[in-house]
């Protein structure tokens, strides 16, 4: 409900600027033929500046930002291969001033790292320390997270020799996640001769052991036309607690008290299980029940190179 206050409040003010400029860019990649590869991603960002005229009241030097970022993958005929996408809602007051205020929103999904879905919103306030070459921001945030259950509990059973899985089962338990986080994000801005230009934003997300990092780095390079340009995106994300992504245990109904192949012991199964990241214990300790965990890979990383368009 606080989301939906805090959309609808950025979103009207957005309406009452005066100025506005769009970018758009994207890019694709296909192979075909002895094997199905689609890639795509697609980013927009809606910009618009001004003073706000509340009555007797001016707010100066306003600006208001909406950004949309998506990127999906099939293979051999897998849809949403890989799937993930980003938004985010921001307002600046006295946005190129020294100390700026302001009023964030963010939602976002990424099969490929488990996460359903992660929503946040909050407050904070922007420091340029070198003027447009160098600034720091902080906020403090609340989030709420919830990761994906579809097909992630794994059966297994004793197959005399190996320890194999018996049945797949979505896991209905996994309810969202709330926090409280804070974000530091240092950017920097640099030109690099008349036609390159570098920008690059390091996000530091801690709650408490719970730490998200995400560097961003965008090397555009300007083309003869001045809305035209050529777009690098390399992006490095981490998860100090990545979500799980399988949840293993013993099928009820061929389990036997005293078996000799075990998670422990699986035999000639080991090569084909995946590495336990989190034992029954831990399982329980973490709220997630009698489990054997195996996580998402801690460390994620993407380059793309397309096109941007300014108007």
């Amino acid at each position: 409900m606080i989301f939906r206050i805090l959309f609808t409040l950025i979103f009207i003010s957005s309406t009452i600027l005066a100025q506005f400029e769009h970018d758009l860019s994207g890019g694709y990649s296909g192979r075909g033929g002895n094997t199905d590869f689609q890639y795509w991603n697609i980013s927009y960002a809606l910009t618009s500046y001004g003073d706000i005229n509340l009555g007797a009241t001016v707010l100066k030097d306003s600006e208001f930002l909406f950004a949309f970022e998506k990127n999906n993958a099939t293979w051999a005929g897998i849809e949403n291969y890989y799937n993930d996408q980003q938004m985010t809602l921001k307002f600046d007051l006295w946005a190129n001033g020294a100390i700026s205020p302001f009023l964030i929103a963010e939602s976002s999904f990424d099969d490929a790292l488990g996460i359903k879905s992660r929503s946040n919103y909050g407050l904070g306030a922007k420091w340029r320390v070198l003027g447009d070459l160098l600034s720091v921001s902080a906020a403090f945030l609340s989030e709420e997270e919830e990761i994906v259950g579809q097909n992630s509990i794994h059966l297994y059973a004793d197959y005399g020799d190996s320890l194999g899985v018996t049945a797949y089962k979505d896991n209905d338990n996994l309810k969202p996640v709330k926090y409280s986080r804070i974000s530091v994000r240092p950017k920097l801005k640099l030109p690099i001769g008349e036609n390159f230009y570098y920008q690059s934003e390091y996000y530091y997300k801690p709650a408490g052991d719970d730490v998200l990092t995400d560097w961003r780095n965008t090397f555009t390079i300007k083309t003869a036309e001045e809305w035209l340009n050529i777009v690098i995106k390399y992006n490095v994300k981490n998860d100090a607690q990545p979500a799980p992504k399988v949840f293993m245990q013993y099928d009820p109904k061929y389990y036997t008290e005293g078996q000799k192949i075990t998670f422990a012991n699986p035999g000639k199964g080991k090569a084909s299980l995946p590495s336990i990241d989190r034992d029954l214990a831990e399982s329980e300790k973490d709220g997630y029940g009698q489990y054997y965990i195996n996580n998402y890979k801690a460390a994620d990383s993407r380059i793309s190179i397309g096109i941007s368009v300014t108007f």
